[in-house]
């Protein structure tokens, strides 16, 4: 009998099991399904780089809590601590705008608001926040974005309520001050700002972030955030305290090793039996006021004589006592103490306002980096630095405290003397960097007002954004020249070495296939003294939109001009103003009448990259085709040319090839081709004869036309084998007895007049009926508009007229900036290497953060149609986007290298993308802003 009940007992027991199982799994269901409909995916773009977080574009979790006031909370690193633009979206795909409602300075959670009137077709769910606090053994759920993934449900039970907060990295933002809640959720990347609920469907947790290598899940506790919303439904000012210090908790067995006595710790273990520990003093602002009577070890009892063991009563004592002195009691390895300490408004140390400037972004030292530097709050923190900044060497993320001799402690005095700096005056500044804070670094840095906005940005929570307000008309520095020094009075030279010059240059927008954030540097060759004319390599100066310093004699730096892109090949013409250089020894190299020859002894000269000139004696090796590896983004690549080949030359650097008589024969430079995603220099040997043509060029004594071919060089073999009649290589070597190979269509872009005649593979015989079968005959053959060609394709021989096109110095005459696009109209590397028309805008980079970079329009495409209305020229695009509204829509058609079409629909940004255009007029560019008005923006 008593064996039949036991059996009896666990079936029964096994029924009720099962039914509470049934019933648990089917109450999370009908919970998940009633909350659901309040979480929101969110996404963000940062357009400026602002305490430590980079411009990006990224995305994250929020949840309803106020649905009458659209107010939504998340967490602090999805708001962001600067410029920000946001939007929601609901379950049922229902976009909504959301604006920065608070952040909080120190723990990881935040609100945006939205206007509930925008939700049209769902009655979204609001959440409530728990007022029981968790338990460990809790079972939870996360509704979120998990992975970007819309709607994610992840389950877990809590395991701790007293982790510390997570540490992402040095440099980036930390949560101090808290404890966290743990679990095993495994939630990674866009499940930031989800809620953690219950099974009734109330949050109990924040999640805020979790560790890659593990499961585990942190989340914040809600009693800071449930104080900051009724404030904000209130609205009333949220007050935020600190002493500027980082504790941590500290377990009882390490507090007696620090002068923790055992009367103390019974006292507090009973007073906290759910404290595990005490806070310890972990960290200290420097010059902060608790930096005067705290140290760190120090173990805090209590403020004011109330006894304090954890974060939370920590903090309402600093929030209750902003801008007061309160008293902590502390044990210092045993001894108390009593110190009177002020607390700060954390508030007025959280940075909200910065500077643009040459398309760097400043602010103010923010207690978040402070902390990382170990430094007092002051001085100005350079979030990006770009331009002059970046090529003096002040890094990113580094500290400026002095700057044209002031000193500057914050973005406010540094902006002031911006505005008292002449344009290309080189200032004095004093930094210090992440990696090293305890060393004050130098740099001299030429202040640059010419190619960015200087301006000052600062936080509207009205308007939802941070306006900027632009600086002063710029001032030019002014050139002071003595009329007695002219160029007769010259230091004149007839020393080669004289003649080189180091060429630095830098464009500042990312166009035409090239960087602009790196600058680039090499020789130059002064041809014309009294003319202040100099070659370099077009590697070096590849477009007039830049700037270009030049450096004489290793001692004098002169402000530059470029004067002539050749559109051929790798050479480019710059000028300076010759009285500038005339108490300096300047010589002009004089070009040799006669071709450079293989085995010819000549004398390399040049400057090494210290800018020191070096020699050596040598012989010409080879004169043969020049073959670089084309690039993956269309930029300019030598092609079409013969190049010289040392013996053992001087591969550290570069300038001339000189005969006996001190005749130039040819450039030693640098040409550029792709080493994979980096680029490789070649340096090698270009005739004289290209630097003549580039100065007729300039003059306008000369025009140029191209067949638009790339030509390779072939064996007369593989002629013959194509069935090319024997009797053409005998034309070819009666013309040119010193040429053993013949030209072969590598490609041909299909924009030009040659695609309509020329095929891959074709051989070139004939221009004007004259053979060719080297790459500067036909070039100096089909100058004109139109040609006679013969060649071969397909086993036969033919004829045709072929119309050429004419070629200037100038490639690109505007660039326009509009939604983070950099665009102009398909320059010709893009048109030869891409195979595309000249039709439409083409996409040259974009910037992170920025509507290009959330809706998908990325470099290497061309705009051919806006609104339905077709773009062919630049003129175009101007009437089709210029005075579009703040988030007005825009529907674009972009075609690709291979001509695959794609319809983007994008949001326009007028707040922080704003629309302008620099354009090359009467030999300068000038910036044009293509401004709407301010209604519309704001």
């Amino acid at each position: 009998m008593t064996h039949k009940l036991v059996l009896l007992a666990v079936l029964f027991s096994f029924i009720i099991l099962t039914s509470c199982s049934s019933t648990t799994k089917n109450n999370w269901n009908d919970t998940v399904k009633q909350v659901s409909s309040g979480v929101v995916s969110i996404q963000i773009d940062v357009p400026v780089s602002f305490d430590g977080k980079w411009n990006s574009s990224g995305y994250g979790t929020g949840f309803i809590v106020d649905a009458a006031r659209g107010i939504i909370l998340t967490n602090r690193h999805i708001v962001t601590p600067g410029p920000v633009t946001a939007k929601a979206i609901l379950i049922n795909n229902e976009e909504i705008d959301l604006t920065p409602l608070y952040i909080d300075p120190v723990h990881d959670f935040g609100f945006y608001q939205y206007d509930p009137s925008q939700i049209k077709h769902l009655q979204p769910h609001q959440f409530k926040l728990s007022k029981k606090n968790p338990i460990v053994g809790q079972e939870i759920r996360i509704i979120g974005n998990d992975a970007g993934q819309k709607i994610s449900i992840l389950d877990g039970t809590i395991a701790r309520l007293d982790r510390a907060a997570p540490s992402y990295g040095r440099g980036r933002y930390n949560d101090f001050n808290i404890s966290y809640i743990q679990a095993a959720t495994a939630s990674t990347g866009g499940s930031s700002g989800s809620p953690v609920i219950d099974i009734q469907g109330e949050v109990v947790a924040l999640n805020a972030g979790s560790q890659t290598k593990s499961a585990n899940a942190f989340y914040l506790p809600l009693e800071k955030i449930k104080i900051a919303l009724k404030k904000l439904q209130a609205n009333e000012e949220i007050t935020r305290g600190t002493i500027q210090t980082t504790f941590n908790t500290k377990p009882y067995a390490e507090l007696k090793r620090l002068g923790l006595n055992e009367t103390l710790e019974i006292k507090y273990r009973e007073q906290f039996p759910e404290q595990l520990g005490l806070l310890v003093v972990k960290s200290i602002i420097p010059d902060s006021s608790a930096a005067e009577s705290l140290a760190v070890g120090d173990i805090l009892l209590a403020i004011n004589e109330q006894e304090i063991a954890e974060f939370s009563s920590l903090e309402s004592n600093f929030n209750d006592n902003v801008n007061q002195r309160i008293n902590l009691s502390v044990l210092r390895r045993g001894t108390p103490l009593s110190v009177s300490i002020n607390v700060d408004d954390l508030n007025t140390i959280t940075p909200s306002a910065f500077l643009k400037f040459d398309g760097g972004i400043f602010h103010n030292l923010s207690y978040q980096q402070a902390r990382h530097f170990n430094k007092p709050i002051s001085g100005v923190y350079v979030a990006i630095s770009a331009g002059s900044f970046k090529q003096a060497g002040v890094p990113h993320k580094s500290v400026i405290t002095e700057f044209n001799g002031v000193h500057v402690d914050n973005v406010e005095d540094f902006d002031k003397q911006l505005s008292l700096i002449v344009d290309d005056t080189k200032v004095h500044l004093r930094y210090f960097s992440l990696n090293d804070p305890n060393t004050s670094d130098y740099a001299l840095v030429e202040i640059n007002k010419t190619w960015f906005e200087h301006s000052y940005c600062q936080k509207s929570t009205a308007l939802g954004y941070w306006p900027c307000s632009q600086s002063s008309q710029v001032v030019k520095a002014v050139v002071k020249t003595d009329a007695s020094n002219n160029t007769k009075s010259m230091a004149v030279s007839n020393n080669p070495e004289h003649a080189l010059v180091t060429v630095n240059f830098t464009s500042p927008y990312s166009i035409q296939g090239r960087s602009g954030k790196h600058s680039s540097s090499g020789t130059g060759v002064i041809v014309d003294r009294q003319k202040g004319w100099i070659v370099v390599p077009r590697s070096v100066v590849f477009t007039s939109l830049g700037d270009v310093k030049l450096i004489f004699n290793n001692r004098v730096e002169v402000k530059g001009k470029v004067e002539y892109i050749h559109p051929l090949h790798n050479l480019s013409l710059v000028s300076y103003e010759p009285s500038s250089v005339s108490h300096i020894s300047v010589a002009e190299v004089v070009l040799s009448k006669k071709p450079i020859k293989q085995g010819e002894t000549i004398r390399q000269i040049g400057l090494n990259y210290d800018g020191v000139v070096e020699y050596r004696e040598t012989n010409v090796d080879t004169i043969d085709e020049l073959w670089l590896t084309q690039f993956k983004v269309p930029q300019f690549i030598e092609k079409n040319i013969d190049a010289i080949s040392l013996v053992n030359p001087n591969m550290s650097i570069d300038g001339i090839l000189v005969n006996k008589a001190n005749e130039v024969l040819a450039l030693w430079t640098m040409f550029e081709e792709s080493n994979g995603n980096d680029v490789n220099t070649a340096l090698t040997g270009m005739s004289a004869e290209y630097i003549k043509e580039l100065m007729l060029l300039n003059e306008g004594q000369e025009r140029i036309y191209s067949i638009d071919l790339n030509l390779t060089k072939i064996a007369p073999v593989d002629a013959l084998q194509m069935g090319l009649p024997d009797k053409w290589l005998g034309k070819l070597a009666q013309q040119n007895p010193h040429t053993d190979k013949l030209l072969a269509i590598y490609n041909v872009a299909e924009s030009s007049k040659s695609a309509e005649v020329f095929k891959r593979g074709d051989i070139l015989l004939a221009i004007n009926d004259v053979p060719v079968s080297d790459f500067r005959q036909v070039e100096l053959l089909t100058q004109s508009p139109e040609v006679a060609v013969t060649y071969f394709s397909e086993g036969k021989v033919h004829s045709q007229k072929l119309t050429t096109a004419l070629l200037n110095g100038q490639d690109i005459k505007q660039v326009f900036y509009w939604s983070g696009l950099y665009l102009h109209s398909p320059h010709r590397a893009a048109q030869q290497q891409g195979n595309v028309s000249d039709d439409g805008v083409y996409v040259a980079s974009y910037s992170y953060g920025s509507p290009a970079t959330r809706y998908g329009l990325y470099a290497m495409q061309r705009i051919v149609e806006i609104d339905g209305k077709p773009i062919n020229t630049t003129d175009d695009f101007v009437q089709a986007v210029k005075g579009k509204e703040h988030q007005s829509s825009v529907l674009i058609k972009t075609l690709d290298f291979k001509n695959n079409s794609r319809v983007i629909t994008l949001r326009v940004d007028n707040n922080y993308w704003p629309f302008f255009e620099i354009k090359y007029t009467d030999g300068k560019w000038e910036k044009i802003d293509h401004l709407v008005d301010q209604e519309s923006r704001t």
